[in-house]
């Protein structure tokens, strides 16, 4: 039978484990994919820890996975765009995630609206597993803030997932990226990316290594750890864009920060539609092929160790993206 990563409460990684699955019956709007890889993102932990809760009268059992690759192995009867043996993406759009709707991509064999996906050209399919959403996320967080050639950017959790690949991409828009990190062992690994400083947060703070109005941009991941100084470090009319608060969501600022005609905006994934997901990752795919970006360091996991997965991931032990696979 199918197998899929459950959970029927909340609580520590342990919750997580392999169960065998009956596959729904396929709708007319819907395709089903044979999972190649799904990515661990930091909001499963959060989900599955009840820190954010699934927003559903009866959430359990709860299949994990905002994302997943796969080849479309069923095809509902209404789908055009759609055909058997695409291979593609598909994240976010009530899959997984807090609304409970749709069973994650931990599974085997999953089950989306045809319009919720993206088609992946002939490339490496384990690269594009390790870009998805992490890329989605950065991609749309440097957007929002007008990088031109030659400005600094600083990339907070760069050796994480949305920050490495945002290392990345901020060395294509022609920026000076500024990558900040906790421990010096990562960096090996974002001085390869294309980081050309890097800033220890253990070993002091941003404002005290980089100075008052120094930097023209940051993305901004960390959130309530760094965002006082985050603000503090922008050039007058510097833009800013939160994309995580992964170590909390309590943000302080200076009023007199605001006086220097900053822009401080964000970017959450839980807006992406069916049609962003194809523009943007039509752009990243560009990117990839030509390229001018380096897919993030990743690591496969059998699904069976989802468990395991997410504890490394809480216990800081991982670097890139975690992938798990059939």
């Amino acid at each position: 039978m199918p197998k899929a990563i459950q959970m029927t409460t909340y609580g520590a990684p342990a919750v997580l484990h392999l169960t065998d699955i009956t596959l729904p019956l396929l709708q007319p709007h819907e395709i089903r994919l044979q999972m190649v890889a799904a990515a661990v993102n930091r909001a499963d932990l959060e989900i599955r820890s009840g820190k954010w809760p699934i927003q559903s009268a009866n959430p359990f059992p709860y299949t994990p996975g905002l994302e997943v690759i796969g080849q479309v192995v069923a095809v509902g009867e209404d789908v055009t765009t759609v055909n058997l043996g695409n291979e593609v993406i598909t994240m976010m759009q009530k899959l997984g995630g807090i609304h409970g709707v749709r069973a994650g991509g931990y599974q085997e064999f999953v089950t989306v609206n045809a319009d919720a996906v993206a088609i992946v050209p002939p490339i490496n399919l384990m690269q594009v597993a390790a870009l998805g959403l992490a890329a989605i996320t950065a991609y749309n967080g440097l957007r929002r803030m007008d990088i031109v050639v030659g400005q600094r950017v600083v990339i907070h959790g760069a050796s994480g997932g949305v920050g490495s690949i945002a290392v990345s991409m901020a060395k294509a828009l022609g920026a000076t990226v500024i990558a900040t990190t906790s421990h010096h062992t990562k960096d090996d690994y974002l001085f390869s990316l294309g980081a050309d400083e890097i800033v220890h947060l253990e070993a002091g703070q941003l404002l005290q290594q980089l100075g008052a109005r120094s930097v023209d941009a940051v993305l901004e991941t960390l959130g309530e750890l760094t965002f006082n100084e985050s603000v503090a470090v922008l050039k007058p009319g510097g833009h800013l864009c939160l994309v995580g608060a992964a170590s909390g969501e309590k943000l302080t600022l200076s009023a007199w920060d605001l006086l220097q005609d900053l822009q401080l905006t964000g970017y959450s994934s839980e807006n992406l539609t069916g049609e962003d997901l194809r523009a943007d990752m039509e752009e990243i795919y560009h990117w990839l092929t030509v390229g001018d970006i380096t897919p993030p360091f990743y690591q496969t996991y059998p699904l069976a160790e989802a468990a395991q997965v997410h504890h490394l991931m809480e216990s800081g032990q991982l670097v890139g993206r975690a992938l798990l696979v059939p």
